[in-house]
């Protein structure tokens, strides 16, 4: 079902695999040779796909020299922050929205220069036709576009439709709810013995197939997602408080109901069972050992999956929590370091970077904010990307905007509970209890501008 939307998309990056070059730009007349750092989070097939972008910006402009710092891991944040400490980050540093306020807060508004004078000069670019209107307001600060998207993504759930098939269970449309979503994972949960979760003789401890996996690593953003389909945010709009709302009796309910589906209903393996197994969830979908995996996942696995023998796969909406369909957009970025001696350069490189040709490219692995792109390789009616671009329709707040505090105070100790709620024993754990914690310790964060 989705593999046709992968190879259209996959032909389009072949015809293209030197990236379409016009005639060398007159920017390098005259000009002397430079060198240009680029914060790269590549990872996997990734690198290669940024190493053709970058080998076809250089043909077309000789004398630009692109250097890739690759950031990637745990550390990233850690890094940035002491490149802007020590006067050296990259001429394009990348700009996640839940940390940016906190980057130009260290280097004394350093971290990114206002693009106004680029993006509206004479090489700029045309808001609506370069980049969608709604995205390009996503690298906004303080008003001000200091950033331009490398891609962006919205969620859905992979589901392997061999084992929905054989069990005779439609694929979820738009429109399903968790309920639902529970219903199937008890009918597509087997035990060793063939029975399934709604069997009275299923075993719960003998589990080779389970029908829904969960979010094992803590991924905050995740979280917000299904959170907000139970109607409940996390913190306050303008940021200064999580009391009430991150400790409410609505999170309270859906954050027991999620861990339900690991130790009451047996329907989703433990983030411990998960974290056994050398690639995680991922691995365990593709060996047909869960039925509706990926979850809350972006368009970043149809390659991958496609090459994975004997398995068939679709996607599917997020379902709806008690509140609605809810979800939160996933934006990465980059904006030009004030720290940078050739900004006019790294313009160059980032407009190449974020609309054509740079777009055709990686559009593969996710949304394009470049209308052009987005319409000719990731079409609506595509039945992998129509999915994505349909989850724009249900678009919650990006929390992470309303702090510069955000990640520290809220969803990193946020993300370590989740960790231990859904881990072995943690069905021991009072749900209320620790998010009181929670919400009484990210408020004196709050108050303490980041310190714990």
């Amino acid at each position: 079902m989705a593999k046709k939307g992968f190879f259209v998309a996959l032909m389009a990056v072949l015809i293209l695999a030197a990236v379409p070059v016009n005639a060398q730009s007159d920017f390098c007349d005259g000009r002397d040779s430079v060198s240009l750092r680029v914060d790269d989070w590549s990872s996997g097939d990734r690198v290669e796909y940024m190493n053709q972008v970058v080998e076809a910006f250089e043909a077309e402009y000789p004398c630009i020299d692109v250097v890739l710092e690759p950031n990637i891991g745990d550390d990233q944040n850690t890094r940035r922050l002491t490149w802007l400490s020590a006067g050296t980050s990259p001429d394009l540093m990348a700009y996640p929205p839940e940390w940016a306020a906190l980057y130009m807060e260290a280097s004394d508004g350093q971290a990114y220069i206002d693009l106004t004078p680029y993006v509206e000069g004479e090489n700029g670019i045309k808001i609506g036709e370069d980049v969608y209107e709604g995205i390009f307001e996503q690298g906004k600060y303080d008003g001000k576009p200091v950033a331009l998207p490398k891609d962006y993504s919205t969620s859905a759930f992979y589901i392997n439709t061999a084992l929905f098939d054989a069990a005779g269970i439609p694929y979820p449309e738009e429109g399903w709810t968790w309920d639902d979503a529970l219903d199937i994972a008890l009918e597509l949960t087997l035990d060793a013995n063939g029975n399934n979760a709604n069997s009275p003789d299923f075993d719960p401890d003998n589990v080779v197939q389970w029908g829904i996996d969960i979010v094992n690593d803590g991924w905050w953003r995740a979280m917000q997602s299904y959170l907000q389909a139970w109607g409940t945010l996390t913190i306050s709009e303008d940021g200064t408080t999580t009391t009430g709302i991150l400790n409410s009796d609505a999170a309270v309910e859906a954050l027991e109901w999620y861990r339900d589906l690991v130790f009451e209903h047996h329907v989703a393996p433990s983030a411990t069972v998960i974290g056994a197994v050398e690639g995680g969830r991922v691995q365990m979908f593709q060996d047909g050992k869960i039925a509706m995996g990926l979850t809350f996942h972006g368009p970043w696995w149809q390659d991958v999956l496609n090459e994975t023998p004997n398995l068939e796969w679709a996607v599917v909406p997020v379902p709806a929590g008690p509140a609605g369909h809810h979800s939160v957009l996933m934006w990465l970025g980059w904006g030009i370091s004030g720290q940078s001696k050739d900004p006019d350069a790294a313009w160059e490189l980032l407009k190449w970077l974020t609309t054509e040709p740079g777009q055709r490219v990686f559009a593969l692995k996710a949304l394009s904010g470049n209308p052009v792109v987005s319409q000719e390789m990731q079409r609506e009616t595509d039945p992998y990307w129509g999915v994505f671009i349909a989850e724009t329709n249900f678009l919650g707040p990006l929390e992470e905007l309303r702090t510069p505090y955000y990640s520290t105070c809220v969803s990193t100790p946020a993300s370590d509970m989740m960790k231990r709620l859904l881990a072995d024993g943690g069905d021991q754990l009072d749900v209320k209890a620790e998010l009181d914690k929670l919400a009484a310790d990210a408020d004196a964060c709050l108050a303490e501008g980041g310190k714990q």
